[in-house]
């Protein structure tokens, strides 16, 4: 199986901003609202404005795999099939309806009839299997769920067939991903696709299906969506949405506050939540975000099982959630997200000072070092000052030490001189426990930061992706039960999804998937 490489943007503010400034589109914010003569400021009835803490990385499709920027490609972009609203039912998008043969081998979608490209271009079967053979040219992080596809055909315009290699349970799961493959049109493919398949273009433009286009790409100031004049489904409440790149969440808050804004939607400090005025709402949602804790197993001290076993006992799971993150996140209760996967393994971390002590004293070092990633709301820094506080009461000598994103992914590379913690928030690909435990149980998962290896949980991995759905469900059970006895990771903490809003905001749409996002397209004031 393909090994997957992640650099999300999950703690935004990590990324620099770029100087340069880059329009893109035929029409810009300005003279859009001047045609309407509407203004664009927060509060105007038909423009909605959302900030970003940064840049997303591009708005190409095939080559995107952060997190912030769901909501443009989420927009702008559809797929195949999509996940239901607060659900991990898989719905059509653009199929109308798609089945899967009995030996799991082949998919065929029907596609929605009328459908047209922000470029005016009706979209047929051959756009879908142009897409999908793009994202395996381009060959990014993403193109790991189409790895398995043996061939693609389209008998008839409104006809797509893929054909696996050998059956792929999380398929679905891959093609419903906020990071699966989208329907991309000529503009893209053909107009300007040169000799990179387009990927210079889509650097600040897009050519897709959704109830959005991009019509301005401002690196480090501002993007904007308009409404598409053509799209099929029902015609969105918001002209425009403008996006405003704000790299500091008390910016953010402050003019939130001052009506400059029409949402946060992530980020928000939890101890500010109980003070907010009552001109703000907020929606707490289901997420698959996670709190976990990462065991540097390739050192002294933890590269004892014994020592690492001791790290359970040293744990007051309910003490750091309820400090650092308030109403805004639970104690996990299983080494998957609990929608991905039932009758998962239970965690057994209960506090018990004279283990953590017993086990401590048995350490090579107790001078160690934990990492956290940083964050605009400062939730990893509290979480990391509690488990110091705790680790120093078992014995521990526990430097702290702040890092960026990037930073963790060079790790790897260099594993004596890792640190001996690190805390990270991470999500899975899809509603599946394969695009959980790949990425991150995997000895060369993409965020398998301080790189655990245990062939036997790899060859489980592998065996469970052709399985029947009830033995797969098995098979990850199983290697979450070995990811626990393992000792070297630690599941905090299940973090979801809040959103502040202008009280005058309705039709919030939420997908627990695809975080950080709601649906534009059915957002009303």
């Amino acid at each position: 199986m393909t090994t997957v490489s992640r650099p999300r943007l999950l703690l935004a503010g990590a990324a620099a901003l770029a100087l340069a400034v880059t329009g893109c589109g035929a029409k810009t914010k300005d003279e859009a609202a001047t045609a309407a003569g509407t203004s664009t400021a927060a509060g105007g009835s038909d423009v909605l404005t959302i900030p970003y803490l940064a840049d997303m990385s591009v708005p190409d499709p095939d080559v995107f795999y952060d997190i912030e920027g769901n909501s443009v490609i989420l927009n702008t972009y559809q797929g195949l099939v999509k996940y239901a609203p607060d659900s991990t039912t898989i719905v059509g998008a653009l199929a109308q309806s798609f089945t899967e043969s009995k030996d799991r081998l082949t998919y065929t979608f029907k596609l929605k009839p009328g459908v047209t490209f922000h470029s005016g271009a009706k979209m047929t079967s051959a756009d879908v299997k142009a897409s999908f053979e793009r994202r395996l040219k381009v060959n990014q992080a993403p193109a790991y769920m189409l790895a398995n596809v043996k061939t693609m055909s389209t008998p008839d315009p409104l006809t797509f067939v893929v054909k696996l290699k050998s059956p792929v349970d999380p398929f679905m799961a891959y093609m419903a991903s906020s990071w699966g493959p989208k329907v991309i049109g000529p503009a893209a493919l053909k107009t300007h696709a040169g000799s990179d398949f387009g990927q210079k273009w889509m650097r600040t433009h897009e050519d897709g299906t959704g109830p959005f286009e991009l019509t301005s790409f401002q690196r480090g100031r501002q993007y904007t969506l308009t409404r598409y004049p053509g799209y099929y489904g029902a015609k969105p409440f918001f002209r425009e949405v403008d996006i405003k790149i704000t790299p500091d969440i008390g910016t953010q808050r402050l003019e939130l506050q001052n009506g400059d804004l029409d949402a946060v939607l992530h980020s928000f400090p939890a101890s500010e939540l109980a003070s907010l005025p009552s001109s703000l709402q907020i929606k707490r949602e289901n997420s698959f975000l996670r709190l976990l804790m990462y065991v540097n197993t390739n050192k002294a001290p933890f590269n004892d099982p014994a020592v690492r076993r001791g790290l359970r006992s040293a744990l007051d799971i309910d003490q750091l959630v309820t400090q650092a993150y308030s109403d805004t996140a639970t104690k996990s209760v299983g080494p998957y997200p609990t929608a991905l996967l039932s009758g998962q393994p239970a965690l057994p971390y209960k506090p018990d000072p004279a283990a953590a002590k017993a086990a401590a004293s048995k350490a090579s070092t107790k001078s160690i070092v934990m990492a956290y990633t940083a964050d605009e709301s400062g939730v990893q820094r509290r979480v990391s000052e509690t488990l110091q506080a705790q680790l120093t009461q078992a014995g521990y000598k526990v430097t702290l030490k702040e890092v960026q994103l990037p930073q963790t992914y060079a790790y790897i590379k260099d594993l004596k001189h890792a640190p001996d913690l690190l805390l990270a928030t991470n999500t899975p690909d899809a509603a599946h426990p394969d695009t959980w435990a790949r990425i991150l149980f995997q000895s060369k998962g993409g965020l398998n930061f301080l790189g655990y290896s245990n062939p036997a949980l790899d060859k489980a991995l592998d065996d469970a992706l052709p399985a029947t759905p009830a033995q797969a469900d098995a098979d990850y059970r199983k290697v979450g039960q070995q990811i626990i006895g393992s000792d070297s990771l630690f599941f905090l903490g299940d973090v979801k999804d809040v959103f502040v809003l202008k009280k005058g905001l309705t039709g919030v749409s939420h997908v627990p998937a695809y975080p950080w996002t709601v649906d534009y397209a059915d957002l009303k004031r």
